[in-house]
């Protein structure tokens, strides 16, 4: 006796409901390989940066925060799934931008030269700063805070 086979149909819903339902998030970074989908410059630190997932399940990568910052402010809040920053202290670890710590000014330069870094959350960040100075920051507070480079002009 033969197994009924399903129609093609079938398996094809069944395939595009099961990458539907994936959850797409931050891919890893090709160091001196990816450029910053902002300012063009290619990616050469796994300290600094970020990624935007969009809706649609593209992902955008960033050298710094303030190129992060810069591109959310070109696109419509409702077309971004999440925002990704990588975590400082793990270098090539994202942490949601909207639950991580910030800092700025101080002890580090990050790629555009702003001094702004990110911690997995509010109080890693002010761990680092009773050691290493600086002002704690949300995202909330990063949004309104930073001026963001300006992207390059393509070529």
């Amino acid at each position: 006796m033969r197994l009924p086979v399903p129609p093609v149909r079938t398996i094809l819903a069944a395939a595009w409901l099961v990458a539907a339902c994936a959850s797409p998030g931050p891919e890893p970074v090709r160091l001196n390989e990816d450029p910053c989908d902002f300012c063009r410059m290619t990616i050469s630190d796994s300290r600094f940066g970020g990624e935007a997932v969009t809706r649609a399940g593209r992902v955008y990568k960033f050298d710094s925060i303030e190129c992060l910052v810069g591109w959310s402010r070109t696109v419509k809040a409702d077309a971004v799934r999440a925002l990704y920053v990588i975590d400082t202290q793990h270098p090539g670890t994202f942490v949601r931008a909207d639950s991580a710590g910030f800092l700025k000014d101080g002890f580090m330069k990050s790629p555009m030269g702003k001094g702004l870094v990110a911690f997995p959350s509010p109080r890693a960040a002010e761990e680092q700063r009773a050691m290493l100075g600086g002002r704690v920051m949300s995202w909330a507070e990063v949004l309104v805070d930073t001026a963001p480079a300006a992207p390059m002009e393509m070529r």
